[in-house]
């Protein structure tokens, strides 16, 4: 009878710590994010329109832990510098990898910096077309998670299109979309 409360002892003080490792699901792998703000232009371009607001969208898919493809479409509503009259449309196409610095969270402060290429479009009111040149993309991702499928995101990007100065006084258009919105994941 002894060896059996032993057996017994031994089953339990093995058993325990197994069944107080939850196996927890990992968080949902893709997300939609609907965002809102500035966009700003910097350098050169700032010679030529104003900050204005901006619209995006994005989607994105976690490969792992760390990595993250994203592709994002931002669309800034700029003013120029000039006289304020014309209205000039930025459009920002970006294929994004993201690497996360804390992994995917389902609650807390979740951090990615980003990397793309794209192209931005820029339309000029008046002008006889829109103009669209290659661009890259770096940035970051700060979301805070209110649950496991929805967070606040803060979404600081840096575009840099390659632009023809003939047509744009520059060679590269600097346009930063600066937004903050809403995450849902699925």
């Amino acid at each position: 009878m002894k060896q059996l409360y032993i057996a017994l002892a031994l089953v339990t003080l093995h058993a325990a710590p197994l069944a107080a490792q939850e196996v927890r699901p990992e968080p949902p792998r893709a997300f939609v994010e609907v965002l809102g703000g500035g966009a700003v232009p910097t350098f050169d371009i700032a010679d030529v329109a104003k900050t204005g607001g901006a619209l995006g969208a994005a989607v994105g898919y976690q490969l792992n832990r760390r990595w993250v493809l994203m592709g994002e479409f931002s669309y800034g509503m700029h003013k120029d510098q000039a006289t304020s009259s014309v209205d000039i449309g930025t459009l920002h196409y970006m294929a994004k990898i993201g690497y996360s610095l804390t992994g995917p969270k389902e609650s807390g402060w979740e951090a990615i910096v980003n990397l793309g290429v794209g192209v931005v479009t820029f339309d000029v009111d008046g002008a006889s077309e829109a103009l669209t040149y290659p661009a890259i993309n770096a940035g970051a991702k700060i979301a805070y998670h209110l649950s496991r499928s929805l967070a606040l995101v803060l979404s600081p990007q840096g575009d840099i299109a390659f632009t023809d100065e003939s047509e744009l006084t520059t060679t590269n258009a600097w346009v930063w979309p600066f937004t903050v919105g809403l995450r849902a994941r699925f």
